[in-house]
This record gives C-alpha cells, structure tokens and sequence, in this order.
C-alpha cells in the first residue's frame, strides 16, 4: 500500500497539494483490486507543523474460488439471441484465485473448466523481487481444447463446425513474462512464449487457410508492452487517462509455422466535467503485417468483449487491421451505499458501494481486409452508438446495459461486463 501512495512520511508539501495527492494515491489503490472500499482523512497539528493522514481499506477476499458459469459464444449477446439461451452453449468449471498470498500483491490463478469448451490455465505474479521493488515476474501455461470451431465467416455470420465425438481444435501456450515498474503509473512488459496450435482433418477440409494449408500451427512469440495509468478507476474511469502499446514478433525460428508483426494501441481520455458530468472518448488499434497470406485462424475479430463498436455486437466482422474511435458522455444519477446485512456472509461485502451512471455513446471504426473479405463491412467506415446504464459495485465489478443502432439501422439491446475476477 505504501508503495503506491504519492505521499509519504517525511514530505514536505503545501496544504493545497494535500487533497489532490490523496486523490491520486486512493485511484492507485482502487486500481490494485484488493479492497472493497478505502477513504482518507487528514488532520494538521499546529504545534509540530506537521500533517498526519490515515488511509482506510476494507479488504476484498483474498482466497476467491469462483465458479465458471461462461458463455462459449464470443459475447453475451450471441448467445441470448442466435443460440437461443441455450444452456449446452456455457462452460462449467472453477478458477481459483489466490490473491496477495504474501503481502506483496502476488498472485495465483488456476482455472479447470468443462463442457463446450475445456480450458486449463495457472498463473503466477511474483511480488517484487528486488530491494527498490520494480521488477516481477509472470508464469503463464494454457490448455485448451473446442469441440466447435468458427471455420471461415461469410457475409458477416460465421460458420461453425461441430463434433460431439472428438475436439476439433486443440490450443497450448506457455509463457514466461518480466515487469518493470519504475514509476507508479508506468509499466513495461517483455513476454517470452511458445504456441501450439493443431486442427482435426475436418477443419482443414472445410477451410485449408486456415492454419495456412497445414493441420497445426506451432511458433515462437516475444511481445514487448508499454502501460501508463492515470485513471482515477480502471474499471470504471470518469477522469484521468489511459495508455497502452503493444509490439509482438511472431516466429523467431526457421520452423515455426507463423511469421508476422503485430501492433497493438489503446488510449482512453475522461475529463470531469463536473462531480456527476464526465466525457469519456478512445482511440484503439490493431494492426497485423506478414509477406505471406495471414492465416485465417489469427485474424482480429471486431465482435469481442475487449475491441467493438457499439451496434455491431451480433456481426462477426474479421479482418487484418482493426480501428476504432470511441466517444461517450456520462451522467451519474446515483452513487450511495448499499447494506446487505447479515445475509452477506462475507463482512466487508456488507455495504457495497453502488455507482450508476446514464451514457451517450457514439463510435467509429474501419476494418481491412484485402484476403478473406469475411462481411460488407469490411474496408467500410462504420458508425454506431446509443445508449448506456452503466453500473459500478464495490469500485470494482462494472457492467452495461446499451441501447444501440448500426449504419444499417438495425438497433439492439446489448449487455457488456467488465470486472476484475477475469
């Protein structure tokens, strides 16, 4: 904790910096994800000229088995619509998180999960491992497997192929991950890691593009990030701003299966207009580079939870290069705590504090594609927008209801989750 405050003891400051040092220190505390709730105050004792201040935090768990009840569909939205809530559609399983196991932030993930998918994953963040607490490190190993594959996507829908008996698509990853930190709000990121990728005969007959004419797809990756934070809420943000950058190498060695440059960029900006006015906009990108034809398997896909454009959530829109810019005004129209009582059994749960915020939402974006020419979307400017009910719990756990329309005037109701168990 005191490693991500602004202030510490022995500073000297001017009484108008006070407040907003705080401000700054209680964002970077939210943004840990360890606590439910934190507030600050501060008290000037005249006789010895000095300023004392007293942080308040109500731990979150710590030890969170969490039961996976996940959509197989790419978002929320496909599976209420085009699958019919069918429940044959989700995944059963349990992610176990072990959070702040020493004291220093580190954590453990294992994930064990069954049904239309199966997927195993560990992770591990070390805590700082030198004296000036800048560096860490990230263990990452990945199984999955896919009885149903999105074979090749035409006029915008994808077509799937499925087998009860066998899993058509078989993915394994491992990697090894080194963090420096040398400024609060800033973080470098250089990952070392090693994919393979294998299809049964039946996805190859159907489209031989896409492992590129072979059943299995094995290669190399370093990928160097970039990250500055200055949100005053990472998951949910009404002021500060955001940036990441993203350089990956696919294909270090002669044998490897996939050789290709991948340029990855996000940047968010909210200003406070007022205490319940905020504009939030961004800009994201994602840009793909190989001399040989790009395998239809490692397209970008518009129509995830982490890259969209509102009104478009039912579209399967792929292609090489992705860019979007994203607008939003946002009125916040409650924001008090709510007490569970006993019926919470976990104590400092009790009182969750509860943000709402109404939001008008207008988006751009443009998709290339010169290769597979997967919808008539593709290498088109594309408009949508709406809007939003936006909800926030325990500064943490935030999700959207949107009311949005397309450039074809198809218009739809959208549900969209971001929290911090993920």
């Amino acid at each position: 904790m005191l490693r991500e405050m602004s202030l510490s003891a022995g500073d000297v400051l001017h009484l108008t910096e006070i407040d907003r040092q705080l401000k700054h220190s209680i964002s970077r505390l939210t943004n840990l994800g360890l606590f439910t709730d934190i507030k600050a105050k501060h008290h000037y004792e005249e006789d010895s000229n000095e300023l004392g201040i007293e942080i308040i935090v109500k731990e979150g768990l710590f030890i969170i088995p969490i039961p996976i009840i996940e959509l197989a569909d790419r978002n929320f939205n496909v599976w209420w619509t085009d699958h019919k809530r069918d429940f044959k559609y989700l995944n059963l399983g349990l992610n176990l998180k072990l959070r702040n196991i020493t004291g220093n932030a580190d954590e453990l993930s294992l994930l064990a999960q069954w049904g239309y998918d199966r997927r195993f994953m560990t992770r591990y963040l070390s805590p700082y491992f030198d004296d000036d607490r800048k560096w860490r490190f990230i263990l990452d190993a990945f199984y999955g497997a896919n009885k149903e594959v999105i074979t090749l996507t035409k006029n915008g829908q994808p077509e799937y192929l499925r087998d009860e008996d066998q899993y058509l698509l078989n993915r394994l990853e491992t990697k090894m991950s080194f963090l420096y930190r040398p400024y609060l709000k800033r973080s470098y990121i250089l990952t070392f890691g090693y994919i393979y990728n294998s299809i049964e005969d039946e996805v190859y007959e159907v489209n031989p593009q896409f492992f590129n004419h072979h059943t299995f797809q094995r290669y190399s990756q370093v990928k160097f990030e970039f990250i500055h934070e200055e949100r005053n809420n990472k998951y949910f943000a009404t002021d500060g701003w955001y940036l990441y950058l993203a350089a990956i190498k696919n294909g270090w060695i002669s044998t490897d299966q996939l050789n290709s440059t991948e340029i990855e960029g996000d940047f968010y900006y909210h200003h406070q207009i007022s205490d319940h006015w905020s504009w939030n906009s961004g800009l994201q990108a994602r840009m793909r580079y190989s001399k040989e034809q790009f395998p239809y398997y490692n397209m970008n896909n518009l129509s995830t939870e982490r890259i969209y454009i509102r009104g478009y959530e039912y579209h399967h829109i792929e292609g090489n290069n992705i860019g979007l810019v994203k607008s939003g005004i946002t009125r916040k129209i409650f924001d008090r705590p709510i007490y569970w009582g006993k019926i919470m059994p976990f104590k400092n749960y009790r009182e969750m504090n509860s943000k709402l915020f109404l939001s008008l939402n207008a988006d751009y974006g443009y998709v290339s594609d010169d290769h597979y020419q997967t919808s008539d979307f593709v290498n088109k400017n594309l408009f949508g927008g709406g809007l939003g009910l936006n909800f926030l719990f325990y500064n943490q756990f935030s999700c959207s209801f949107e009311l949005s329309m397309n450039q074809k005037k198809e218009i739809g109701l959208f549900f969209h989750i971001n929290q911090n168990f993920k």
